[in-house]
Parts: C-alpha cells; structure tokens; sequence
C-alpha cells in the first residue's frame, strides 16, 4: 500500500464515513473485479467503514463471498442515485459515464456534494474525448463542477506491475471537491 501513500492521506483527510462500490463486476468470474475488491478491502483495512456494493452481474456466489468479505448487497440497482447522508466513498472504477453524473446529480448541493469522494475513472478524460458540448450535454452536473475537482490520479499500469491484469486500474483516481471550492460551484 506503500505506492497509494498519497491516496490513503486524501481519504484520510476526507474522512468518509462508509463504502459504497457501484460496478465493481463479478469476483467469481473477473480478474479484474477481484483486484478492485482486494484494494477496496485494503483500503477498508485501514478505515474499519460500512462496505455496500451493487453491480447488476453480481452472482449469489460473489454476494456470498462479499458477505463473508464483510461487504453487504445493495438489494436492488440504485442507478448510482444514492444521496450522502453522511461522507460517502464512491468506489466506482470503470463505470460508465451516466452512473458519474447519477452520483453528482443526487447530491447536487453544497450541504451534499462535499460528502461525496469517487474512486473511478477520471471526469476530465471523457469531457476531454467528447468535447465539451457533448460532455455538458451528457453530464451537466459533472461539467458545472469539473474546474473544481480534486484529481489524485492513480499510478500507472507499468508502475503497480499486475502483469496477470494490468487494466484493473487504468485510467482510475481519486476525485472530490475541497471545501474551499464547494463555493465556486454555480448550483
């Protein structure tokens, strides 16, 4: 854990309160889905927090594994629509671009939006594939807060060396809003 040293402090700082993992795939089935799961329950080694997870392709096995795991089910698909009640960590590597938005548009306030940290694929990269007209069309809440976004990227495929899965993180960071930028934000 040693190369997520930077990553570990800016969850620390953030303090979330619980785990939610929206598209984390099938354990029993996805080289990758259990390289997510085994960061996320590093991760969670450090912070002792509520883990829920849902992913559509998640089998009985894998809900039973999670349990065991100390991971809950989330019962049924939320659509990543679920508002932070309390300071929530979004673990969401490699979800589609609509799930992002989901996530920022449920919790479009300043009282909710600095609750929410994601651990997923960065937002500037699809504005940056798409344009910005198509991206703000796609994801208006995303494209009203880009420019404030926190970005602790990931380390590269060649530096984490999974040789055996080297794309379970590409493209994967950190992404919150400071306090001090929650302002800046037009709701």
């Amino acid at each position: 854990m040693a190369m997520f040293g930077r990553h570990l402090e800016a969850i620390r700082g953030f303090a979330p309160e619980e785990i939610v993992c929206y598209g984390m795939g099938s354990p029993s089935s996805s080289q990758v889905s259990q390289w997510q799961l085994a960061l996320i329950l590093e991760i969670n080694d450090v912070f002792k927090l509520p883990v829920l997870a849902f992913d559509p392709v998640t089998s009985d096995c894998d809900i039973e594994v999670l349990s065991k795991l100390g991971v809950s089910a989330i019962p049924e698909n939320e659509e990543a629509k679920r508002r932070a009640s309390r300071k929530t960590l979004f673990f969401m590597p490699h979800c589609e671009q609509f799930l992002y938005e989901n996530v920022v548009a449920a919790n479009w306030s300043k009282e909710t939006l600095g609750r929410v940290m994601v651990v997923g694929n960065r937002f500037s990269g699809y504005r940056d594939a798409q344009g910005g007209q198509e991206f703000a069309d796609k994801s208006p809440h995303l494209a009203r807060m880009i420019d404030s976004v926190t970005v602790i990227e990931f380390p590269s495929e060649k530096a984490l060396k999974l040789r055996h899965c080297p794309y379970a993180f590409t493209d994967t960071s950190i992404q919150f809003i400071e306090p001090e930028k929650i302002s800046l934000i037009k709701f």
